[in-house]
């Protein structure tokens, strides 16, 4: 029987080819390949094996090839564009204009006429009608019509407004101005304030007359004043057997004003009197206020001003006037 002889390997090289292994095993793990993609971008990573030791034990030789890691990363960049981005143009904006404001001119008086060459019963007063110390002017006149006449007074205030108001056809009767009067004076009053106002006739019958009266406004114009519910205000001055009316002007303690009277008997013996203070309630109203109340016997020298119109001592209708 023949026997095979084994060659004898030492624990030696045993070992060293373990660690040869081992460190094969460990070199080929790392050589796995991942492809990861990381924000858009894809790496590739490959491993090649390029290193070869050889180990001689005990007369043996072992060869090891060790592989070593040669890592190849791509890597690709996603090109960006930016856009400009480009303003739009600015607005230019109108600026706004703003028209001053410019009051409007005072309007002209409704009425400018003034007397014609035909005109009858012309009658002019003056007046301070605006307040400011210097004399201006007033007249009434009537304009024949064919039938009877037309009436009219006017104001005229110096270095101002001209204006007329038309009382029309008073039919038998007529018009014309007394006097000029001050219907709410008062002493220390503000400038401009005290004006004249303009008492008139504007109307007439067989028992007597009736009285307007006229002033000037702000605006220069000439109004008629009313009793304050739009009826013209009107003081008569009139007389009968058994009552008689009619005005004066009256004051103290530093106002001037109108009083209207009236007086009227049962009998014939005795005259009840009342004697009314004539207001100013408004811009353009008047109206009767305080009463005062009185009697008379007939033969009483006093009784007769209940019948007339009177100012300062000047008598304007009654006895001895001018009407």
């Amino acid at each position: 029987m023949s026997h095979r002889t084994r060659p004898v390997r030492s624990s030696t090289g045993r070992a060293a080819v373990a660690v040869a292994s081992f460190a094969a095993f460990g070199l080929l793990a790392t050589a796995c390949s991942d492809s990861k993609s990381i924000s858009g971008a894809d790496v590739t990573q490959s491993s090649a094996s390029s290193n070869a030791s050889t180990t001689s034990i005990g007369g043996d030789s072992t060869s090891t090839t060790v592989p070593t890691s040669s890592t190849a990363v791509a890597t690709s960049v996603v090109e960006t564009t930016i856009v400009e981005t480009t303003a739009p143009p600015a607005t230019t904006v109108a600026p706004i204009t703003v028209a001053p404001t410019v009051a409007p001119p005072p309007a002209a008086c409704a009425g400018t006429s003034s007397p014609s060459g035909g005109a009858v019963q012309v009658t002019p007063v003056v007046g301070d009608w605006n307040g400011d110390g210097v004399d201006d002017a007033g007249v009434s006149w009537g304009e024949p019509n064919g039938s009877g006449a037309d009436w009219f007074v006017r104001t005229e205030v110096t270095g101002g407004e001209s204006s007329t108001w038309a009382l029309g056809d008073l039919g038998v009767g007529f018009a014309a101005l007394l006097d000029s009067v001050d219907v709410d004076f008062s002493l220390g009053a503000p400038e401009g304030t005290n004006r004249d106002e303009l008492l008139a006739i504007v109307g007439s019958n067989a028992s007597g007359y009736n009285l307007g009266v006229f002033g000037v406004g702000a605006d220069g114009c000439i109004f008629r004043f009313d009793n304050g519910a739009g009826v013209a205000f009107v003081v008569p001055v009139a007389g009968s057997v058994s009552q008689v009316s009619g005005v004066r002007c009256d004051g103290g303690a530093g106002s001037q004003f109108l009083v209207a009277l009236h007086a009227s008997t049962s009998d014939g013996i005795s005259w009840d009197t009342e004697d009314a203070r004539i207001d100013r309630i408004g811009g353009h109203s008047l109206a009767l206020g305080m009463v005062i109340a009185g009697s008379l016997p007939a033969a009483s020298p006093l009784l007769d001003e209940y019948g007339e119109a009177t100012c300062g001592g000047h008598v304007y209708i009654g006895i001895g006037g001018d009407y």
